[in-house]
């Protein structure tokens, strides 16, 4: 059996539940207004590794 993807926009507009954004996102008045994508997840999280990695300046 496969796993389900997780598609942001199957959840923009629900009612928030505790762990319906794995990975990310916001909720106003308790509904989900934006979810982050795996892709943009990796993406912010590779970006951030190379920020942190970056020697120290002068």
């Amino acid at each position: 059996m496969t796993e389900k993807k997780f598609n942001p926009e199957d959840v923009i507009g629900k009612p928030y539940r505790r762990g319906m954004l794995p990975y990310g996102g916001s909720v106003t008045r308790g509904r989900i207004s934006y979810a982050v994508s795996e892709e943009e997840w990796l993406e912010d999280m590779r970006r951030l590794r190379s920020i942190m990695k970056t020697p120290p300046g002068p």
